[in-house]
């Protein structure tokens, strides 16, 4: 993609927050090459302006108010319907495993807001170019780059629904099992007796489950799980 003084990027804005929404209108329009072509509060009105709007980049808020459609699923819906549309989530949500799964539905970066503002302008001008970005300290922290989201590709992503936290692709299959059994309320002794391993043994696996997910407690587990859920 090339845009230039003469023929902006055009930039979109969706967050539920009005101060944030006009903080980066004022700073991106202070970008001669950036044109910030609409700014949303809620999903619907988002989604009625691209019908007939025209943006090239989507700084979108990965969680909005309650009863917003927000999250993978509104990423797998406008990656599906905009395919040219470059998407770079904006979010305060900066766990690894939101990340990746952001990124496997069809966002073309992650941005956190404990970043600097600046940061922002080099983030939009990468996702642009279609080059993935994320910061070097989340980088840092996953434990591999996250894939080339399926809907670009035409398939439907299986990123949807109860189970997208147990199929983070850096959990082993026996982690898999434990994690849906952990979430299902099972506790540590009744998953053993199910496959027949040891208390030690399930323990082991579920706390490495928990450290690839970047949580440290059951609380933390259960409060990922209903933020991905609820998307």
């Amino acid at each position: 993609m090339k845009w230039s003084v003469v023929s902006p990027l055009r930039i979109v804005l969706l967050d539920d927050h009005t101060l944030i929404r006009e903080g980066l209108k004022i700073r991106l329009s202070m970008e001669s090459d950036f044109k910030v072509t609409g700014i949303y509060s809620g999903s619907p009105e988002l989604l009625e302006a691209l019908r007939t709007q025209q943006a090239d980049v989507l700084v979108l808020d990965y969680q909005l108010s309650d009863g917003e459609l927000d999250g993978l699923r509104l990423i797998q819906l406008l990656r599906n319907h905009y395919p040219a549309l470059r998407i770079l989530i904006f979010s305060s949500i900066e766990r690894p495993a939101t990340v990746n799964m952001a990124i496997r539905a069809g966002a073309n970066g992650f941005f956190g807001k404990s970043q600097p503002t600046e940061e922002l302008v080099r983030a939009i001008r990468m996702v642009a170019l279609d080059r993935l970005y994320l910061s070097p300290a989340m980088s840092a922290e996953l434990d591999s780059t996250p894939q080339t989201p399926l809907a670009t590709t035409g398939q439907e992503s299986p990123v949807e629904g109860a189970d997208t936290l147990v199929d983070y692709p850096a959990l082993s299959p026996k982690e898999r099992e434990v994690l849906r059994c952990c979430l299902e309320g099972m506790s540590v002794s009744q998953i053993a007796d199910k496959f027949l391993r040891s208390r030690k043994t399930i323990s082991g696996q579920k706390q490495a489950a928990m450290r690839k997910l970047n949580v440290r407690t059951d609380t933390e587990l259960f409060k990922l799980h209903l933020d991905l859920k609820d998307i």
